[in-house]
């Protein structure tokens, strides 16, 4: 009788811890309710790290509440419980799912679908947003995975495959992303820009071939987007086919004659004609259209600048001294042409040290010492901790005998 009662306790004591262990779940799921997530996480990790519940699906159907409800909460307190919890939420009712042979919890987690996407994709734009886009890429990723669910009716997400595919180049997962945006390309989403990506994936990779067709194709399939024409005026610009991209550039043109981007991009084929002059004019045309145009200007004055450093690099090499002096005098004209149209981009970009840098070595080569005083003060005061035009400055003061301002600035700067 003694071993039957023993027996018996031990039979009692068991139900009694397999019924304390249930109990944890439940305990999580009221914490939950309350919205006590901290409380609800510390339940549910006993729960499923006892023998006796950890292979009840309704464990991990309220672990994935639980983490549904971290990654919706706004509480910081909450957010050292899981560093991914979107993600482990559907990893966690997965596993609910493979461990119910009833299917209790089906239609229970199909509900909570559609809100966990929708967390999915807010927070897959919060993290490209943040330039983290290997994060981006798994959130959007995600939100296509649970579309597969039979409560969403095989419906296509053409915006969010085009998401994985532009957070898939950004995350330079390059064959990734083309496998997305061409199935949305199929799918006629996007427009010119899902080939612009396209081709951008496959430039990338180094596949110009693949490149070139695809942006073909666009055309094809988009002649009237511009958007179309201006990545082929780009790609044939950038990969030095002057031909092809002037052809595409006149249909531009065509379409927005007073686009100032389609003439400014004209001067740039000019000049990798050599055809400066050709160049100057339609840099010219482009600043009748919008008189604040930096890269007008600058380009302007490079080209002006770029013709009297041959002119300079001519004369070096020249020994006949008469022929020396003509060369010289032909330089420094052509410099002087350039001044102008560098000070106006100067003004227009301040903070823009090429402008500012190549205007002094001009005023320090045709010795304008007002101009390059006033420029390196200006400069100085802008970007105090530039050297090179504090050191400049300090040859000025001193060939000028501007004592009082070279201490101030000796001072300033730390110099002896």
């Amino acid at each position: 009788m003694k071993k039957a009662f023993l027996f018996f306790l031990a039979i009692v004591a068991t139900t009694m811890y397999a019924g304390a262990q249930k109990k944890m779940i439940n305990a999580a799921q009221d914490a939950l309710d309350k919205l006590e997530l901290d409380k609800a996480w510390e339940s549910i990790q006993t729960a499923k790290n006892s023998d006796e519940t950890k292979d009840n699906p309704k464990t991990y159907f309220v672990m994935g509440e639980i983490l549904q409800a971290i990654g919706k909460s706004k509480d910081s307190k909450y957010a050292s419980l899981s560093d991914n919890p979107i993600i482990e939420a559907f990893n966690t009712y997965q596993k609910a799912l493979d461990i119910d042979p009833k299917k209790k919890y089906n239609n229970d987690i199909s509900l909570k679908l559609p809100e966990l996407a929708s967390l999915s994709a807010a927070k897959a734009i919060s993290y490209y947003d943040a330039k983290n886009y290997d994060k981006s890429l798994e959130h959007f990723e995600l939100v296509l995975t649970i579309e597969k669910n039979p409560i969403y009716k095989n419906m296509i997400d053409t915006s969010m495959i085009f998401n994985c595919g532009l957070s898939a180049v950004n995350a330079k997962k390059y064959d990734k992303a083309i496998e997305y945006l061409k199935r949305v390309a199929e799918l006629k989403y996007g427009g010119g820009s899902t080939y612009s990506w396209l081709r951008s994936a496959y430039m990338s990779k180094g596949d110009t071939a693949q490149a070139t067709a695809i942006m073909q194709k666009a055309y094809e399939i988009y002649p009237n987007d511009l958007s179309v024409l201006v990545d082929l005026v780009n790609f044939y610009l950038t990969s030095g086919q002057v031909t092809q991209a002037f052809d595409y550039l006149n249909k531009a043109k065509e379409k927005d004659p007073n686009n100032v981007s389609f003439i400014f991009a004209e001067g740039t084929l000019y000049e990798k004609m050599n055809k400066p002059d050709k160049a100057i004019e339609s840099y010219d045309k482009a600043l009748l259209i919008d008189p604040n145009y930096f890269n007008a200007y600058y380009n302007i004055g490079a080209i002006y600048h770029n013709k009297a450093k041959s002119l300079y690099d001519s004369a070096n090499n020249e020994n006949d001294s008469k022929k020396y002096s003509e060369l010289l005098n032909r330089a420094d004209e052509e410099l002087k042409k350039s001044i102008t149209p560098l000070e106006k981009a100067h003004q227009i970009d301040t903070k823009e040290t090429t402008t500012a840098e190549t205007l002094k070595s001009i005023y320090v080569r045709l010795q304008m010492d007002d101009k390059l005083l006033a420029l390196c003060e200006e400069m100085h005061k802008l970007l105090p901790q530039n050297e090179s035009f504090a050191k400049t400055l300090k040859g000025l003061y001193e060939k000028l005998k501007m004592d009082g301002k070279l201490q101030e600035l000796k001072t300033e700067m730390g110099w002896k």
